[in-house]
């Protein structure tokens, strides 16, 4: 890969973690204290792992992947993407792959 390695940015995990539903559920809370808290802790578990989808699903360099995957998860907070999330319709790592998809494209 040369340059075009990798970021550091996320730590080593570039896997999609367990979900954390309360953590999920949290985002849509009436109390936005509560809604940053778990917003912070759903971006810090699943930064890299977007990112690391958005290299390998779209061929992004590693710049391009960093900057659609900020931009995803700005806009997912702005228009509230987790608050659509079903778990009886998908896991929540498939609901994240849709979201970045439409985002990405």
């Amino acid at each position: 890969m040369g340059t075009d390695r990798d970021t550091d940015i996320g730590g080593p995990r570039d896997r999609f973690p367990a979900t954390r539903r309360s953590v999920i559920f949290a985002t849509a809370s009436p109390d936005a204290a509560e809604r940053a808290r778990s917003f912070e802790t759903l971006v810090a578990a699943y930064w890299k792992p977007a990112y690391k989808y958005i290299r390998l699903r779209w061929q992004a360099s590693n710049e391009d992947a960093k900057d659609l995957t900020q931009g995803f998860f700005a806009r997912a907070m702005e228009k509230g993407f987790f608050q659509a999330y079903d778990p009886a319709r998908a896991a929540f790592r498939t609901f994240l792959r849709v979201c970045l998809d439409g985002f990405v494209a």
